[in-house]
């Protein structure tokens, strides 16, 4: 994770925020440091399982990350998805923000729908924001 300060903290890299703001950029469609990668196939993707604690998603980690840094919810956060599994994170930050290639039930919560993630639709999205 990259973060400039204990007030800005960014996993897809530096982002534009006001002086003073509180911002968290979080993700699991394809955010590597500051490089978003693609997936080489969907073979992969399909075989990728994921288990975790009852009651413990990704949401609970942005809660606990945003705790950390005394910021709300609402402290210009941003969440990327593209599968069930990211549903948590998006109902903890203030925009939700699904790719192109998403499941339905994603793109349904969304705030934001960008391209997929083959065609770098976390840098649209960033950019559209004007994060990056």
């Amino acid at each position: 994770m990259l973060g400039a300060s204990r007030r800005t903290f960014a996993l897809a890299g530096a982002c534009r925020l006001p002086a003073g703001a509180c911002g968290v950029c979080l993700g699991g469609a394809g955010l590597t440091g500051r490089r978003v990668y693609r997936r080489s196939s969907k073979r992969a993707q399909q075989a990728n399982r994921e288990l975790s604690p009852k009651g413990i998603d990704k949401g609970v980690g942005v809660a606990q990350a945003l705790e950390y840094l005394g910021c709300s919810r609402n402290a210009h956060t941003f969440g990327f998805g593209d599968s069930g599994n990211d549903l948590g994170i998006l109902a903890a930050v203030e925009m939700a923000v699904a790719m192109g290639n998403a499941m339905p039930e994603v793109k349904a919560v969304a705030d934001y729908v960008t391209d997929d993630v083959a065609h770098d639709g976390t840098v649209t999205a960033m950019q559209h924001f004007g994060l990056i």
